[in-house]
Formats: structure tokens, sequence, C-alpha cells
């Protein structure tokens, strides 16, 4: 029998997951301060050779976040659960605590079909897997919170974001010149977005 208590446990250990991932993304740098210092550069020359590094960094943290926050929000609509849900949590959990390996491989390695899949697959993987989490939440009475049950918007942000991260994996893998440029599809999920809100709240107006 699923509890209050096992839930919070459930939160509490993604939370966790999601704040160490982050935590992990900064080490390398601090690793190279270390051995900026014994090969007596200053502080200008460690950023100036770090740049790439310091991107990464920036550009990981952000994507954690946002999936951390997205996962949030999804779990906001949740009073119990269930195996599928947990599990899922399971594989989320997974593709947060595996993002900062592809995140060192962008920053150390040229850019390739392999490090562009590895890195826009990760989080192809942990969109979907938010997705999957939305989808079986609406679907399972008991695992939903009566108050607050998942949206129509909400289930279409996730299968356009999923959609988006999906194109840009394709499009960074077979077109290298594109590689990590891809990701900007994303911005076309947006306009997507907001003409569902629109016509959602045209219909609830009539």
């Amino acid at each position: 029998m699923q509890t209050t208590r096992g839930l919070d446990r459930l939160v509490f250990f993604t939370d966790a997951v999601s704040a160490i991932a982050i935590t992990l993304l900064i080490l390398p740098l601090v690793d190279s301060v270390s051995q900026a210092a014994h090969q007596h550069l200053d502080a200008a020359q460690f950023l100036g050779d770090n740049g790439e590094e310091i991107g990464a960094f920036v550009l990981s943290f952000a994507v954690i976040a946002r999936l951390w926050m997205t996962h949030h929000a999804i779990f906001e609509h949740v009073r119990s659960y269930n195996r599928p849900l947990l599990l899922l949590s399971l594989l989320w959990a997974f593709t947060v605590v595996f993002l900062p390996l592809p995140t060192e491989m962008v920053s150390q390695f040229t850019s390739s079909p392999v490090t562009v899949g590895i890195y826009v697959g990760t989080m192809t993987a942990s969109s979907a897997t938010l997705m999957a989490m939305a989808l079986v939440i609406r679907k399972h009475p008991l695992v939903e919170l009566k108050e607050n049950p998942v949206s129509g918007a909400t289930v279409f942000t996730s299968i356009t974001t999923t959609t988006g991260f999906f194109l840009a994996l394709i499009v960074g893998v077979l077109v290298p010149a594109v590689n990590f440029y891809a990701l900007l599809l994303l911005l076309l999920t947006i306009p997507l977005q907001q003409v569902y809100l629109r016509r959602t709240e045209a219909a609830r107006a009539s």
C-alpha cells in the first residue's frame, strides 16, 4: 500500500538527485582552477582557456534546473503513486545523474555526432520520461490529485517539448554542421503551446 510518507520519500529522493547532479557539474571546473594555479595562470587566462567548459556548465545547469522544475510541477498533481510512476521517477533520476558525463564530454571533445547524440539524447530521454509521468498521473485517478488534475495543456506541453528534443537529436546527429544548434528547434514549440492555450481558453469562454 502506497502511503503519503512513501510519496514524500520519492519526491525527496529525486530532489536530492537533482541537487547532487547540479553540484557535480561544477567539480571539473573547480579542479581546473587548481591546475591553472600550478601552471601560474591568472584568473583572466583561466577564464579564457575554459570558456567552453564554463559554457557547457551553464547550459547543463539550466537544463537540469528546467527538468527539475518540470518534475516538481508534475508532482503538484500527485496525491499518491503507483509502480509505473515510481519506476519512471527512477529512470528520470538516472538521466539527470548521467547528464554531467556528456556535459564533460562536450567540453573536452570536438563536436561530433557521438557527443551530440549522447548529450541531446540524454535530454530527450529525460523529457520523454517526464511526459510519460504526466500521462500516467492523468490516466490513474488514484494517483492524480482531484483538486489539481493534470490539464490538457500540461500534456500538450510535455508532448511538444519531447518532440522538439527528438527532432533536435535527429538533426544534430544527421547534420554535423548543425550539431548543438539543433536545440534551437525547441523554440518552435513555444508558439505551438501558445496557440493551444489560446484555443483552450477560447473553447472554455464559449
